[in-house]
C-alpha cells in the first residue's frame, strides 16, 4: 500500500473509520460488512420504509468493492473517486445523527408500532364508552 494515490490512501483511511464505527456497533471485525448484512436481512421492510435504503446499499457494497481493490492492488490504479470519499464521510456522520439506513428503519417501524398502540387504546376507550352508555339505567322514582 505504499504506492497509494493520494486520495485512495484518504479514501482507505475514512473507510477504516467507518468500518470500526459500525464493528464497535455490532462487536465484530468487519463493521460495514456486518452493516450490509443487516441490510439484506431487513431489505424487504427497508426498500419501503426507508428513502434512501437502496442507494445506501448499493453505495455501502461499491465502496467495499473500492476499499478491496485498494488493499488488494500494487498501487498502479486510482480505484476510488471523490464521490466515494463523500459517501463514506456522510455515511459515517449519519450514523452518529441517527439518519443512516437502518436506524431510520428503526425509528419507522417503533413509529407504525406505536401508531398502533394508540389505535387500540383509542378503539378500547371508545369501546368503553359505548358500553358504559347502553349498560346505563337511570334511578326509578319513588312514588
Amino acid at each position: 500500500m505504499s504506492n497509494l494515490h493520494l486520495s485512495d490512501n484518504e479514501f482507505f483511511e475514512e473507510y477504516k473509520r467507518l468500518d470500526r464505527l459500525c464493528g464497535d456497533m455490532y462487536s465484530c471485525k468487519n463493521g460495514v460488512s456486518e452493516y450490509i448484512s443487516q441490510m439484506e436481512s431487513k431489505s424487504y421492510q427497508g426498500r419501503y420504509r426507508v428513502s434512501s435504503w437502496d442507494s445506501d446499499y448499493k453505495m455501502l457494497k461499491h465502496v467495499r468493492w473500492v476499499r478491496n481493490q485498494i488493499a488488494h492492488d500494487s498501487g498502479t490504479y486510482q480505484f476510488s473517486d471523490p464521490d466515494d470519499l463523500a459517501f463514506v464521510q456522510d455515511f459515517y456522520h449519519r450514523i452518529f445523527s441517527g439518519q443512516d439506513s437502518l436506524t431510520l428503519l428503526r425509528k419507522s417501524i417503533d413509529a407504525a408500532a406505536e401508531r398502533q398502540k394508540q389505535r387500540k387504546k383509542q378503539q378500547a376507550t371508545k369501546s368503553d364508552i359505548q358500553s358504559a352508555s347502553y349498560s346505563y339505567a337511570p334511578p326509578k322514582k319513588k312514588s
